[in-house]
């Protein structure tokens, strides 16, 4: 059983509304007003207007057809055609019957007719309309003027066009004009809707990468520090007798390694779980200090700069960059703490340019033999790069000419194209 439909509605503009009758009333108020303001201008001028006395029939009559157009325009409200064309009419009935000075006191319910037709019927209706409140005008102003003036049948046909083009085109000029406008703001509306859909599905589009970035993340946060642990291991059990302070820094190391692996499995089990219980503001370029403690409080050797001195390095950096950011020096410093053992490390971020945020991370010469990158696989620095690409950040790395290893990472702000990643040299 299938629903049936109503045709739509002829008009295009909203739909009446009950203050249409205060515009009827008000109508009548203006038009009537001028009607018994005319005997008062004629005294103070001095000079007959050619107005039925007070009281005459002519005089109700006048009255009686603004109290008719009035009642058309309250009364037939849903009807916008038929009230068009009944408010029209009436002048030609009051020109025939008593035609006078007093007549152009019609126009004001016509005017408003003519308005009201033009903002609420389409132009299929409207075409129609107009032209048959354009007709009844003309031939009721040309009727009146033969009644009331010693003028022409050519004459009194002139001042009818003349008087239709005034009372009826201007209100619709205007109507088209507000349509025009209302409909322009109708589209921009429609425009910022669909570009705020547009936004919301770039939105879900990056949450859903990088939420399989973070499952990637997993893998490699198993594969590279279970494989350091295990290699620390190994290195233990052949330095416990021969070279005991050596076993006890790798322990420390082991330790710091399991540490940091327990806690990057609790944040991204937490955030592929549910997105409020690893929120991502512990992980913003804010929080770097914190952890560049945490890698000080393991042993490690590190130096954090940020220039200028006491900036926020966040600042118009959107949280899914400054995550990355997070990510970059936490795997890197991880990776030297792997491939450097013993090496100084160096943290540098750059936030003096308006465009960028530069993120460089650098170790020395290891101190000791550490595994090559190739025997892991690389997957932290494959990881940086997609990372990298999902926020729009330029991401270089590579050794450097003191036998040490770099990563540099250009975070764009927020408004700035992004940067195309780059990488100076794979590890083999």
């Amino acid at each position: 059983m299938t629903a049936s439909t109503s045709p739509a509605p002829p008009w295009r503009g909203p739909a009446p509304r009950r203050d249409d009758a205060v515009a009827a009333l008000c109508c009548l108020v203006i038009a009537a007003g001028t009607l018994l303001a005319i005997p008062l201008l004629e005294r103070a001028g001095g000079e007959p207007m050619g107005a039925p006395p007070a009281g005459s029939a002519a005089w109700w009559a006048v009255l009686l057809t603004l109290l008719a157009q009035a009642a058309a325009l309250a009364l037939l409200r849903p009807l916008p055609r038929l009230a068009a064309v009944v408010v029209s009419a009436l002048p030609l009935l009051l020109a025939a019957l008593a035609p006078g000075t007093a007549f152009g006191t019609t126009t004001v319910a016509v005017l408003w007719a003519a308005y009201v037709a033009g903002v609420r019927l389409r132009r299929e209706h409207l075409a129609p309309v107009a032209g048959a409140m354009l007709a009844l005008t003309v031939l009721a102003t040309t009727v009146n003027t033969l009644g009331s003036e010693d003028a022409g049948a050519v004459q009194a046909l002139l001042a009818g066009i003349g008087q239709g083009v005034i009372v009826i085109g201007v209100p619709l000029l205007l109507a088209l004009i507000v349509v025009s406008r209302r409909q322009a703001r109708t589209a921009h509306e429609r425009e910022l809707t669909a570009l705020r859909r547009e936004q919301d599905a770039q939105v879900a589009v990056a949450i859903a990468a990088e939420r399989t970035a973070v499952a990637r993340d997993l893998h490699d946060i198993a594969a590279h520090h279970m494989s350091g642990i295990a290699m620390l291991a190994s290195a233990l059990e052949r330095q416990v007798d021969p070279a005991p302070e050596a076993a006890k820094e790798s322990a420390r190391d082991i330790r710091m390694q399991s540490t940091a692996v327990l806690r990057d499995l609790r944040r991204l089990v937490g955030l592929l779980r549910d997105e409020h219980a690893a929120p991502l503001s512990d992980r913003s370029l804010a929080s770097l200090p914190q952890l560049v403690d945490e890698r000080r409080a393991a042993g490690a050797e590190i130096r954090l700069t940020v220039e200028p001195q006491g900036a926020d390095p966040g600042a118009d950096v959107g949280a899914l960059a400054q995550l990355v950011g997070y990510r970059m020096v936490q795997e890197s410093l991880a990776n030297a703490a792997v491939h450097a053992p013993a090496a100084d490390c160096e943290v540098r971020v750059d936030a003096r340019s308006a465009q960028r945020v530069r993120i460089v991370v650098v170790n020395g010469r290891p101190a000791r033999p550490g595994p090559q990158p190739g025997r892991t696989g690389g997957f932290g620095l494959i990881g940086m790069r997609e990372r990298a690409e999902l926020v729009g950040a330029g991401l270089e790395y590579g050794p450097t000419g003191a036998g040490g290893w770099s990563v540099t990472l250009d975070l764009p702000r927020d408004g700035d194209a992004p940067g195309q990643p780059q990488q100076r040299e794979e590890p083999t």
